[in-house]
């Protein structure tokens, strides 16, 4: 077999190679471009129909006038109402505005131990 014809059958493969990852990598990228400008176009799309949308709603004020009902209770037991210490001590620092402590912030005395 001829030497010549061998190296030009593998320069041809490696040609087509070559010009095959070329046209790929192009085809790729106008590929990706297209995408790219869907992708925007859609976007922009969106953008301007939200817009049209946010513009079109209108406020509307209504004034409604009704009878007040007005309920009143005398002597009411609050015996359901159960706090624990904590929550006694929370609702009392909330009325005075300023810290509760239980026994008035003392220690207790060193024979309260037993």
């Amino acid at each position: 077999m001829n030497p010549w014809l061998i190296l030009v059958a593998v320069l041809a493969c490696a040609g087509s190679f070559w010009y095959g990852t070329e046209v790929g990598a192009d085809g790729e990228i106008a590929k990706q471009k297209k995408l790219d400008d869907v992708v925007i176009s859609v976007k922009e799309a969106a953008q301007q129909g939200a817009a049209q949308a946010i513009a079109a709603n209108q406020p509307i004020n209504k004034t409604i006038v009704q009878k007040v009902q007005h309920e009143i209770q005398t002597n009411t037991v609050y015996r359901d109402c159960r706090n624990t210490v904590d929550g006694v001590l929370r609702i009392n620092e909330a009325l005075t505005g300023r810290p509760q402590y239980p026994g008035d912030g003392k220690l207790p005395g060193a024979g309260a131990a037993k």
